[in-house]
């Protein structure tokens, strides 16, 4: 029994470690969370990254990551962001109240001619608090228009070359 009350809060914390952040995934389907894409024309993509959380600058990073990706993947060198969108959603949540109460105690001990007894009595209440905390479920999605191009990258505007992209977004994330 004392190797499970001993081994338990270990697992826990193991789960809850692997189980936090968000992920750089592939979506099963367009409003999943991770990234998907769909094609415009040839050589032009939209693609989209919908996460947990309000990280904006994270949802952009993975949704250009994907872009870099995708450009290798077509075959073509560099990249450019022809439109960018983030939007973040609240989602439905709710309101809730804490209200924290402390209460200190006395015990001691009384003691008569046959036997003793513990007794425990308030000794003082602290003051209520309450606090409200807000509970929802945030969204970010970034959605990125690109258009792919090969050879020298141009210079100026968006332009990004998806090799050098690809190992600098992987080393950061």
């Amino acid at each position: 029994m004392k190797k499970i009350l001993l081994t338990l809060p270990l697992a826990c914390a193991l789960t809850a470690c692997a189980s936090t952040g968000p992920r750089y995934i592939a979506a099963d389907e367009p409003g999943d969370f991770g990234y998907y894409e769909s094609v415009i024309e040839k050589n032009r993509y939209r693609i989209a990254y919908k996460t947990e959380g309000d990280d904006a600058g994270l949802a952009r990073d993975y949704a250009l990551l994907r872009a870099a990706e995708l450009t290798l993947e077509k075959g073509y060198d560099w990249f450019e962001v022809v439109d960018r969108d983030t939007d973040i959603d609240r989602g439905e949540g709710h309101a809730h109240a804490v209200t924290h109460m402390r209460v200190h105690a006395t015990t001691y001990r009384e003691c008569g001619v046959l036997s003793c007894r513990t007794v425990t009595r308030p000794a003082y209440i602290e003051p209520m608090t309450t606090e409200t905390r807000y509970r929802g479920r945030e969204t970010t999605v970034t959605l990125v228009e690109i258009v792919m191009g090969e050879g020298d990258k141009p210079d100026g505007g968006a332009f990004y070359e998806a090799h050098g992209l690809v190992e600098t977004m992987r080393e950061r994330l």
